[in-house]
Formats: C-alpha cells, structure tokens, sequence
C-alpha cells in the first residue's frame, strides 16, 4: 500500500541522498583515523575505542530504532537522526581529547541507527511491495557510493588541511541534506505500521517458536561474523597498508577506494544470484563460500604484496556488503505481513554492529600484540565458520518460507 504523496523515483532519489550522506559521517572518522593517530600521537587501539563505542551504540541503536521505527513516524526519526550527527561532526572538529572523542562518536552511532529502520519502511511504504525490492536495492547501494566518497574524499583533504577539516566539511553537506529531507517531505504524514493481514493467530505463537522456525538464532550468528569481516576491514585495511607496507597516510587511504566498489558489484550480483536461487540462505552460503576462497592466502600465512592484499580484502569487504544486503533488507520481508519488518531489520542490524564493535577493539588489539598476519590469518576462519553456518542452516529455512 502506497503511503506517500511523493512519486516513486522521488522516493529513492530521496532515501539514497539521506543514506549515502548516513554512511559518509558515519565512516569519516575510520577513513581519517590514520591520520588522528599520527597528530594525536596515540595508538591503534586508543583511536578504536571511538570506532568501538560507535558500534555498540549502533548496533544497539538499530535494535531499538527498528521497534520504535514500526510505532511512529520515520520521518520525524529521520530528522532528528541527521539534526543529531551533524551537530557531532561539528563537535569532533575541535576535540583533541580521546575519552571526549569517544563519547561523541558514540552518540553518533546511535543517531545514525535512527537512519536505517525508518528508512527500510519509509521506502516500502511509500512505493509499495512490487517495487519495493528493487527501490531498497538502489537505495542500499548509497551506502557503498558513499563510503567511496569518503575514502576519496579523505585522501584529497588529508593531502591539503588537517584532518579536523574533514568533519567540518562532512557537517555541512550533512546539514544541506537534512534541509532537502525536511523539505521534501514536510506533507508526508506516516504513523505506526499496518499489518497487512490479520496475523492475530500467528502472533498467538511464542517468539521462541517464532525463531525457531525462521532459523534467526543461526542467520543472526551469520550477521554478526559478517559484521565482524565487512566492517573490520572498512576500518582497519588503511592502518594495515600503512604499517605494513610503509604507505603514507594519504595514499593508505586511497588504496583503499576499491572497497565500495568491489561493494557495489557484489550487491548487485549477489541480488542477482537470489533471483536465480530463490533462498536467501543459499545465496548467503555460496557468497560466505566465496568469501573463504578469497581469504585462504591470508589463512595460510602468506606475505602477498599490497597490491594483491587490497584486491583480496577488497573482495572479503565486497562479499559481506552483499551478504549484508541478503540478511538486513531481504530476509526481513518475510515479516512484513504481521508489521515487523522494520522491527527484525533493526535486530539484524543490530547483530551486524555487533560484530562490527568486536573488529573494531579486537582487530586493533591482535595487531598491536601479534602482529597484522594474525588479524589475516582470523579472516579466514571467520569466513569458514559463517559459511558452516549457513549451509546447516539451509533446510530449516526453506521449510519456514514454506
């Protein structure tokens, strides 16, 4: 059911604005983090607490919000998200101390876990089922357009000003877009979610039955690891290249501008591949079968040059982006007959940065205390274990979207 004024293309032009400037003042701090530890003279790990915080805060954000986000207006949830994270951006800028930084970027991650749920629903709502699959697709691909936009941005700012220039900057084009928002969508009127049925008897079963069935306990393990490899490596590759390979941290950065491309690719085509298999699952499980391909010269110890290390990071990243894509913004359509589908996208966001928080602090700490091989070496298991995972996990799926 159409719940909107604005036409369909308004919509996704809309919802990609509002994500892609979302992901860019959410991943600014990582792609400037190279450069804070160096003029801040602190550690690897002490600039991960800020990264680490933010992910907690996210991750448990999104479980919130995604509840929340199904009760009320995602307009309004919205606005004030973007209100939120531009005002700490600007705050950032002038910060010098790590306990405040923290804090503040804490704050920011649960701003922009108010972004994700309101806005999975602002699009199903306002362009309906049909077209919701392949509106949610583009919007989704923001996320990896503008972390390209980042990392590329960075490079040029960190080569020309300090790196407090960059959250400035991030604060302004933040601010342009929330006027846009609250403009484009000032006669928009949406309240709490309408099933679309009568789910009165199913709501009767437990929500343990519930996950049972729907098999979420092991598709939310398979959430975090992906979590734990997409993210870890969006925010540790430029300190990997940097350290290892002696890069400076200008061309660090930019080297690694292949992530959101590889990204983008691996949405669409694992989009692709679920229009050929059918299951999420199985799609999830030969993408996360990919992913160990790609990681076994890391598994097995070896000194691979930069180049061939940031092709293969690259591709990991690339595959979680589209294994993410599966399990946040396409399983959860199978809820959205009972009004739950922003609510079990914001549970499956929140165990995605769950993940993401453990990579932050647990990459940084294997790396100032083994070494970055070790930090290699548990992609590749990470990346085996999730693939066991989904496989075993196939039947039961299948016979719940049965």
């Amino acid at each position: 059911m159409k719940n909107n004024e604005l036409s369909n293309k308004s919509v996704v032009i809309l919802g990609f604005l509002v994500y892609f400037l979302s992901c860019a003042m959410r991943i600014d701090y990582s792609a400037t983090m190279v450069a804070m530890v160096a003029d801040l003279k602190i550690t690897n790990t002490m600039a991960s607490y800020a990264v680490t915080g933010s992910f907690i805060a996210y991750g448990t954000g999104m479980v919130l919000c995604g509840i929340i986000a199904d009760r009320i207006s995602p307009v309004k949830m919205i606005k004030c998200a973007m209100i939120g994270t531009v005002a700490v951006n600007i705050l950032v800028s002038f910060c010098s101390d790590m306990v405040l930084i923290t804090l503040l970027w804490s704050i920011n991650g649960f701003c922009q876990a108010m972004i994700w749920p309101p806005l999975a629903r602002f699009v199903f709502e306002s362009v309906g089922k049909e077209k919701y699959a392949d509106s949610i697709t583009i919007v989704g691909l923001a996320g990896s357009i503008g972390t390209l936009f980042v990392y590329l941005f960075v490079s040029v700012i960190l080569e020309i000003a300090v790196w407090r220039a960059v959250f400035t900057c991030m604060s302004l084009f933040g601010a342009a877009v929330l006027f846009i928002w609250c403009y484009m969508t000032r006669k928009t009127s949406m309240g709490r979610a309408t099933p679309e049925k009568d789910t009165s008897d199913e709501n009767n079963h437990s929500k343990l039955k519930l996950t049972i069935w729907a098999g979420l306990v092991p598709i939310f393990a398979a959430t975090v690891l992906q979590g734990v490899l997409r993210d870890g490596i969006q925010t540790w590759l430029p300190s990997m290249i940097n350290e290892t390979f002696g890069l400076k941290a200008s061309s660090s950065v930019l080297s690694t501008t292949m992530l959101p491309i590889l990204s983008m690719i691996s949405v669409v085509l694992t989009n692709a591949l679920y229009h050929k298999l059918k299951n999420e699952l199985k799609t999830v499980s030969v993408v996360f079968a990919i992913t160990f391909l790609a990681t076994i010269p890391f598994g097995l110890g070896l000194n691979t040059p930069a180049l061939i290390t940031v092709t293969l990071a690259s591709i990991v990243s690339g595959c979680m982006h589209g294994v993410n894509h599966m399990l946040i913004s396409v399983v959860p359509q199978n809820f959205s007959k009972c009004g739950k589908f922003a609510t079990i996208s914001g549970i499956g966001g929140g165990f995605s940065y769950l993940g993401a928080s453990v990579s932050s602090f647990g990459f940084a700490a294997l790396a100032d205390n083994v070494g970055w091989n070790a930090v290699q070496v548990s992609w590749c298991a990470i990346a085996g274990i999730a693939t066991l995972i989904c496989v075993f996990e196939i039947k039961s799926w299948t016979k719940f979207r049965e």
